[in-house]
């Protein structure tokens, strides 16, 4: 019953993207103009996390996964299984070491191939570097 409710009352999917302990983005639309957050060099530069969670307005059984991307579009990280992941800053300078942006996407895939349905990647967010 609460599925149906959820459904009918469109509640959307949300996210939080924290850096060293600072929400600096939280949504629910996917929207690539919008969701773009300018990262001083000193919170950078400072020893912390960064921390992305995912949650479904209605949970499913399909596969999730967190993709980190350049500018480029060039995969630096993939984490499978996950809809919340923290990633060390300092891990994350050296991954993108001479880059300008960092690229969120949440990748929500079938959970069986056969099932013919497409792969949805949802922009989270971009976080332009120092």
């Amino acid at each position: 019953m609460s599925i149906l409710l959820s459904s009918l009352t469109g509640s959307p999917d949300s996210w939080r993207i924290v850096l060293n302990g600072k929400l600096i983005l939280a949504s629910h639309e996917s929207n690539e103009a919008v969701n773009i957050k300018l990262i001083k060099s000193a919170e950078w530069k400072k020893n912390g996390n960064l921390e992305v969670s995912y949650k479904e307005s209605v949970p499913s059984t399909w596969l999730h996964a967190l993709q980190f991307t350049d500018e480029n579009g060039v995969e630096l990280l993939v984490k499978d299984n996950v809809t919340s992941a923290k990633i060390s800053t300092s891990s994350l300078r050296k991954m993108l070491l001479g880059k300008k942006q960092l690229k969120i996407y949440m990748v929500i895939s079938p959970p069986n191939k056969l099932m013919m349905a497409p792969t949805r990647m949802i922009h989270l967010g971009t976080l332009k570097l120092p």
